[in-house]
């Protein structure tokens, strides 16, 4: 069973993760992998932007959960997600069942982590260079506020954590396990956290007493990266110590270091966009929940792209990559995307995905009379069975939700806006794609639709109930989408 340990290092981190669990319950096939083990961290326990994630990511093990055995290549939830406790065969020690590494929710400020005051007078001097009073001062409960130089600190102690241990332990590179990383490279976090993870992943200090189990695995795997140059902008705070007017210098310095320092990664992919919305300024907490944005779509891309390599063509290689659109609109279209790869992957599993949910939302409820529905016993538990309650959040959530997320998508800069959110006539489903070939009624619940649900309800043949609906309307789906919508 081929992993990929996915580690979401920060806000940007998070952000990412989300999208790539979106495409994932589309459907979009991620090759070379049966199950996805995301690992974020993020010293901020409150972070709005990594909490939306983590119940995004619990929603969607539970309702994956229901579907054993797993739905087929291209259905709808076909991957796994699960923690690092869930996948554990050895040395789970105390790792909690969690998406997130567990700090310990560190209550302090930076000086206080460092016993600054306990130190020799020669080391606070040594400290005093190398931090401002403001850094020795800043609490760590939000993170680190933009300051890698911090977090560099804070993020060594967790190669001897529990967490790490239990990952090494369960990395099995003739398996065909694989790591990758998600990070920014114009905050704290992520800049801090990617290299230092990576060096100590390929090139452990074996001074240091801290030894990983399946060293050479971990030598020899495959490794990829994703670091996310400025694409927003903070509106300025005095009272903030997050000033975005540094992005740019900040993100110079890192790329410098990242030239001479960061080695052992077989492929790294950059992305930015010169296109800045200005986000208000939160240090960090519950109200840090930046709209979902189309740079974190194509992040998530960036997954697919690393895990399409084989084995073979990553080994001893140093690939890099840069992402363009075929056409520089706003807002972005499908027919904004490169026809042969981005929209390959994106314009038909999104599409299917967005029918899927627009008529569960406006169609399902006038047909629960339907062949299908009884065959699936959609009148009796709809409403009450785990696995669609998890769907309707996954779904729904305002705060995570899929339909929440195109949402968010549409309304930034630069906005992705694909669908005519809100409609329920399905001839307009697709911006610029409108269907006049009759397959489709202008109403809510389409005769043809509905007949093609009913004639393939009996054909299905998942064991379980909740299998049998995935496969269901992922085959449905899929031909209605395939024959009726172009320009794929």
């Amino acid at each position: 069973m081929a992993k990929l340990f996915l580690f979401g290092i920060g806000g940007t981190g998070s952000r990412v993760i989300r999208s790539l669990t979106m495409l994932l319950a589309a459907g979009v096939e991620i090759k070379n992998c049966d199950t996805v083990v995301p690992i974020i961290i993020d010293p901020d326990a409150r972070n709005g932007d990594m909490n939306r994630t983590v119940e995004l990511l619990k929603t969607y093990a539970r309702l994956r959960k229901s579907l054993q055995p797993a739905p087929a290549v291209g259905d709808f939830f076909h991957t796994d997600i699960k923690t690092l406790s869930a996948i554990a065969q050895t040395g789970s020690g105390d790792v909690k069942d969690a998406f997130v590494y567990d700090f310990g929710n560190i209550n302090e400020s930076f000086r206080d982590y460092l016993h600054y005051d306990r130190m020799p007078v020669e080391s606070r001097h040594l400290v005093d260079l190398l931090f401002t009073p403001e850094n020795l001062a800043s609490p760590l409960t939000v993170g680190f506020k933009g300051s890698p130089n911090v977090g560099s600190v804070v993020l060594n102690g967790l190669m001897g954590s529990a967490e790490i241990q239990a990952f090494a332990n369960n990395f099995n590179e003739q398996d065909g396990d694989r790591v990758f990383f998600i990070s920014s490279i114009f905050g704290g976090t992520g800049a801090a956290g990617f290299p230092l993870l990576l060096k100590n992943l390929r090139y452990p200090d074996l001074s240091s007493g801290q030894r990983l189990p399946n060293e050479k695995a971990l030598r020899e795997a495959p490794m990829g990266g994703l670091t996310v140059l400025p694409y927003f902008k903070v509106n300025p705070s005095a009272e903030s110590a997050i000033d975005s007017r540094f992005f740019i210098t900040k993100t110079k310095a890192a790329l410098s270091y990242y030239e001479t320092n960061l080695r052992g990664l077989n492929s790294l992919y950059y992305l930015a966009d010169p296109v800045t919305k200005s986000y208000d300024n939160q240090e960090g907490g519950a109200n840090q929940t930046n709209g979902a944005h189309f740079i974190e779509l194509v992040g998530a891309l960036a997954v697919f792209d690393f895990m399409a390599h084989s084995k073979a063509e990553l080994q001893g290689q140093e690939l890099f990559f840069e992402y363009g659109l075929e056409k520089d609109d706003r807002p972005v279209r499908f027919g904004s995307l490169d026809p042969d790869k981005s929209l390959q992957l994106l314009g038909r599993a999104l599409t299917r995905f967005q029918l899927f949910a627009t008529f569960l939302t406006h169609g399902l409820p006038g047909t629960m009379d339907a062949v299908f529905a009884k065959t699936l016993q959609l009148p009796a538990e709809w409403k009450h069975d785990d696995f669609y309650r998890a769907l309707r959040e996954l779904l729904d959530n305002p705060a995570y939700g899929f339909t929440p997320w195109l949402k968010e998508l549409a309304a930034n800069d630069r906005s992705f806006a694909p669908f005519q959110l809100g409609s329920a006539d399905y001839n307009d489903l697709v911006y610029g794609q409108r269907v006049e070939t009759g397959f489709f009624d202008k109403g809510i619940v389409t005769n043809s639709l509905r007949k093609s649900l009913d004639d393939n309800a009996t054909k299905v043949g998942h064991p379980t109930k909740p299998g049998q609906f995935v496969e269901l309307f992922s085959k449905v789906m899929r031909e209605t989408v395939d024959s009726k919508i172009k320009g794929f």
